[in-house]
């Protein structure tokens, strides 16, 4: 069964009406939209198609649980492993904007999903990465190439708590990031500490001084998916590479999945990429 909730525009309609000392013209507003979708196999058991079936609309946004967030009236999920997967569809139109609910059942693991950049990840198994111990493992800059900053050879020493993370996946789907007892506080762009509610000085930590609101950063088991050239880590406070670097910006707080794109992956080499339009974290990893 789908479960609705609808939001309409008319509140905030009627809020900045109200600031004005007179309204010249009446607010016509649609009707808001009555959402509804379905999902169907495609061609594979493993494979589903989501179709938005709600007239009227112009944007459509899913959320996927384990898949992150994906636009568009029509997509394809691609979902590898057993189990109940959430998904929510919103829909906007003049009116307002309203979500729908479902659940995908996936009866059976994917016979073949030790292929592609799953079997690069995990060699069809377990397999624990780390940031390369070289200068430019950790790059920022305009472009993947271009660099206004990047770690030099005697930060992996002094960086050592940062440089032993290691960032471990499964075939089973499960992502393990493991802080090795200590981690790195990072400096913002003035090298102040980041996020400033941290309270910590830049530098090495023991695991125990995250403060509270920011453990979930800390030492977990989370899940991941791959999706063409994108890596996901899913669960509050997965991340890879840096504890600030989310999927569209820097963040301050704990994200419930990062995305990031992915540049290089071989046997014995990866290499990531966050672009936020301008600005780029760049991260390469070596199996540990």
């Amino acid at each position: 069964m789908m479960k609705i909730i609808q939001y309409s525009f008319l509140a905030l309609a009627i809020f900045m009406t109200a600031c004005s000392p007179y309204v010249e013209d009446k607010i016509e507003l649609g009707s808001i939209p009555n959402p509804s979708f379905t999902i169907s196999e495609g061609a594979t058991p493993n494979e589903f198609i989501l179709t938005n079936t709600t007239d009227g609309v112009f944007i459509t946004q899913w959320e996927v649980e384990e898949l992150g967030s994906r636009d568009g009236e029509e997509i394809v999920v691609d979902i590898p492993f057993k189990g109940v997967y959430a998904v929510t569809m919103t829909t906007f139109n003049d009116g307002g904007f309203a979500t729908s609910e479902g659940e995908i059942v996936v009866s059976e693991d994917d016979p073949n999903v030790c292929f592609g950049n799953v079997e690069l990840l995990t060699n069809c198994g377990t397999r624990s990465w780390k940031l390369a111990p070289e200068a430019g493992a950790l790059h920022v800059g305009p472009n993947v190439t271009d660099t206004w900053w990047g770690n030099s050879e005697s930060d992996v020493a002094s960086r050592d708590c940062h440089f032993n993370d290691e960032y471990i996946f499964s075939v089973s789907g499960e992502y393990e990031y493991k802080a090795n007892g200590d981690f790195w506080a990072d400096s913002d762009g003035n090298g102040d500490i980041f996020p400033p509610e941290l309270g910590l000085t830049v530098g090495c930590h023991p695991e125990e001084a995250w403060p509270e609101a920011f453990k979930s950063w800390g030492s977990g088991i989370h899940k991941f998916s791959t999706s063409g050239d994108q890596l996901t880590v899913t669960g509050t406070g997965a991340w890879m590479g840096l504890y600030k670097v989310g999927t569209a910006a820097e963040v301050g707080t704990p994200q419930e999945s990062v995305t990031l794109n992915i540049l290089e992956l071989t046997s014995d080499r990866m290499v990531l990429f966050a672009d936020y339009s301008g600005v780029v974290w760049r991260f390469t990893f070596v199996p540990s």
